[in-house]
Order: structure tokens, then sequence, then C-alpha cells
């Protein structure tokens, strides 16, 4: 009887031949996902060649030695802690492990290779049968290796979004540690210079205290204002620990390096961009990118886990070695029996496939939710920021142009009538007080306006351009 069309071997062997076919081609548009995703990884070293050697392997083309020399201001630190930061290099190594997964997730079950022996032979017409080889791969549904690929890829793509934030995180924790180092040691040499101006006044009233031009009062009066100014010293020597350590910590250099801060002030400036740039870039925050890659995995892990709900099939070909035929001259005798197969596998339980799909796309929904939460963070952040730089600009504009030079006139003004015997020291010592106070503020309001400002840097994701003409005076 002649087989129905379409049901002999040749068709099923052919069916077989299709899907691995189709598996190979998904398994090569996978592999183009991996690539993409190294290449990204090497073009963003080659981004960062002077700030980010260390996150390279010592044979990349582009690996250059870290930057040791730190004498170079905020800039020679930043680049130190983008290539030393234990941070930032475990965020690397998660990226890299993301993108090493792709093959994973792409790659086809292991094929099952089986091999039998015939305790008790079978014999045929051609002789006994001594042993079986069997070879069989199964391929999945092309759709289940193809969007698992898809969401590893958009994982991989994530952990890249998530070490940007990383690297914007770093520098602001080094641009925070560097500016209250900054801000101690520029204190103390203004607490120095006054402690300076209050030993120069103490010798001369110890003089006229000997004369008799004035009594103890004021000599005690300004031994006890230069103690208490020597106290403040010693405890900003040890608050220069304190915040060397926490600079140190901030690149990941070890103990005993020296963090020296160099140059002048910060430049106080506006952004010279508008706000709906800066939004626009908020809005593209690596943070915030992440959900959307994140989301993108989830919707590629339920067409996935759609693709299990479809059949798998299977190709395989067994081996029967055969033995000499017990009757001479038969034809084919002892020859061995090749046995092509191909197998289905029928998946029952749609319901429990089904709930897997619903699982991934709910958390699609909630990656996508967290984005728009994210969003009106970055949003709420950067007018928060953006309030902090402009009263940074204020203050600082204010305690330099204005209560300074008052301040430093007025203390003149007491230092000339005490010396004409027409002042007193309480009056010196109070002015001399108000200008030291408000030269502390001045240099607190710089400090501050720079921390602020790597604030802002890090709440848009990028580097902000500023305004000409309002660079402080004094750098």
């Amino acid at each position: 009887m002649r087989k129905p069309q379409g049901f002999g071997t040749r068709s099923i062997v052919g069916r077989a031949l299709f899907a691995q076919m189709i598996a190979l081609g998904m398994s090569a548009c996978a592999g183009t996902l991996k690539q993409d995703a190294h290449n990204s990884v090497s073009l963003q070293a080659s981004r960062y060649v002077a700030v980010r050697p260390a996150m390279m392997p010592e044979d990349h083309p582009h690996a250059v030695r870290a930057p040791m020399d730190l004498d170079r201001g905020l800039p020679s630190y930043l680049a130190y802690a983008m290539a030393h930061s234990p941070d930032l290099r475990a965020s690397f190594e998660r990226w890299q492990a993301s993108v090493y997964r792709i093959s994973r997730a792409r790659r086809l079950p292991e094929p099952t290779i089986s091999f039998g022996y015939f305790v008790r032979s079978v014999e045929t017409r051609v002789g006994p049968q001594r042993a079986r080889i069997g070879l069989k791969q199964w391929f999945p549904w092309p759709t289940t290796l193809i969007a698992g690929a898809d969401a590893s890829s958009a994982k991989a793509r994530a952990q890249q979004s998530l070490f940007d934030a990383k690297a914007l995180v770093v520098a602001e924790r080094v641009a925070d540690a560097y500016w209250w180092l900054w801000e101690i040691r520029t204190n103390r040499i203004i607490h120095g210079e006054h402690l300076d101006l209050l030993r120069s006044l103490s010798e001369s009233v110890r003089g006229r205290v000997a004369t008799g031009a004035t009594n103890l009062a004021d000599l005690q009066q300004l031994d006890l204002a230069a103690a208490r100014l020597e106290d403040s010293l010693l405890g900003m020597n040890e608050a220069e620990q304190s915040a060397q350590a926490r600079l140190r910590a901030a690149i990941g250099s070890p103990a005993g390096v020296k963090t020296p801060t160099l140059g002048g002030p910060p430049g106080i400036q506006l952004p010279l961009e508008s706000l709906s740039q800066l939004e626009d870039s908020a809005r593209r925050h690596p943070l915030i990118v992440v959900h959307g890659h994140l989301s993108e995995a989830q919707e590629q892990l339920a067409r996935a886990e759609s693709g299990r709900r479809l059949p798998s099939f299977s190709a395989g070909i067994d081996w029967i070695m055969t033995g000499a035929a017990a009757m001479p001259d038969v034809r084919d005798g002892g020859k061995d029996a090749l046995v092509v197969g191909a197998g289905l596998r029928v998946p029952l339980w749609q319901r429990s496939y089904s709930d897997a799909v619903s699982a991934a796309r709910s958390m699609a929904k909630a990656q996508r939710a967290d984005q728009r939460a994210a969003t009106d963070r970055a949003i709420a952040d950067l007018e928060s920021s953006l309030s902090a730089v402009r009263n940074g600009v204020r203050r600082v504009s204010l305690h330099r142009n204005t209560l300074v030079p008052q301040a430093d006139a007025a203390y003149a003004s007491v230092l000339g009538a005490y010396a004409t015997g027409r002042g007193t020291v309480a009056q010196v010592l109070l002015a001399q007080r108000d200008l030291l106070e408000l030269r502390v503020e001045l240099e607190t309001a710089r400090a501050t306006y720079a921390r602020s400002w790597a604030r802002l840097e890090r709440v848009v994701g990028r580097t902000i351009k500023r305004e000409k003409g309002l660079r402080d005076e004094s750098q």
C-alpha cells in the first residue's frame, strides 16, 4: 500500500533539517546581538581611555596606566577614581558578566549520545545485532531562543546604563569629598592668618601694658581669642585627617596617598543651557534608561515563555552494529543498520506557561511604571539642584563683593582707631571676629556651590556648559 504523501521517512527527516536550519539562523542572530554588546564595551573603554584604564585588560589596545599624579586638582582625582574605584570596577564586571550570559540564552539544548549493548543479541537474516549507538538533538520553538537572547541583550544594556550611572555617582562622591577637604584647608589658612594678626596685636598691647598705656584686661581678651583660634586650628587638623580618608575612599586609593588640593576656588557660574535642555538630559539619565532596558527584557522574556507553549522538535540517528550472518553468502550479511528518527514534544500544561507569560508582562509594566517614577524624581532633583546652584552663586557674590569688603574696611577702621587711642580692644575683637566669620562663610559658600554643581551634573547625567563672565575673580 502506498503511504500518504507527507508522512514518509524523508518528510520527517526534511522537517528535522528545516528546524535545524531555523535554529542555526536564530543562533547567528543572537550571536550578532552578543557581538554588538561586546563592541559596546570596547567603545565605552575607548571613550574613557584617559580616565578608565583599569577597566580594560592589560593587553587591550587602549589600555594605559592609571594616573598616579594627584596634583592637578579635581580632574586628576576624577581620573584616578575612574581607574581605581572598586565600586566602579564591580559595576563594570557585572556589565561584562551580563554580556557573556547572552551566549547561554541562545544555545541549543545539549545533544544526547546513547549506547546500548545487546546482552541477548537479536538474530536477524543479515546477522546478530550486537550494540546500538544513538545521537539525538532537540530544537525548541525558534521564538524561545530568539526572544531569550534578546532579553539577555537588553539586560546587558541595562547593566551598561547602571555602569554609566555608577560612574556619575563616583564622580559626584569624589567632587564632594575633594571640596570638603579644600574647604577645611582654606578655612584653616584663614584662621591661621587671623591668629597671626591676634598675636601681633597681642605683642603690641603687651608693650602698652608695660608702659601703663592700657590695662591687663585688654591683653587677656586678646590671649583668650588667640587660644580659641588655636583650638579651632587643632580641630581642623583632625577634620583634615577625616576628610583625607574620605577622599581616598572615594577614589579607591590606599592609605597614605597624598591628597593635595592645589588651585584656586571653583568658578562661580550659572548653567549656559536652558531648563528644557537640562530636563531632556535628565529624562535620558542612565538610571532612567535602565528601566526601559529592563522593561524590554521582560517583554522578550514574555515572548520566550510564549514560545515554550509551542512544540519543540528532535532529530536523531541510531547506528545498530550487526555481526556476521550465520548462513554464508547472505546478501548484506553483517551490514550495520542506520535509523533516522524525529520527535515532537507536546506542551500540555498550557495554564502554567500562560501564567509565566503574564508574570513577565506584569514585570515589564512594573519597570515602565518605575521609569515614570524615576523621571518624576529626576525632574524634582533637577529643580532642587538648580536652586542650590543659583543660591550658591548669589551667596558667593554677596560675600565676595559686599560683606567681606565691608568687614575688612570696618576692621581696618577700628584697628586704626585703637592705634590712636579712640577705640577699645573689645571693638577690635568684634570687628576681627566678624571679618573672620565672613571670610569663612565665603569659602564655605564656594565649596557648597562646587558640591551643588557636582550634584547637578550627576542629576543631568553629563557635563553642563557654563555661562561666561561669572567666573570667580579671585582665581
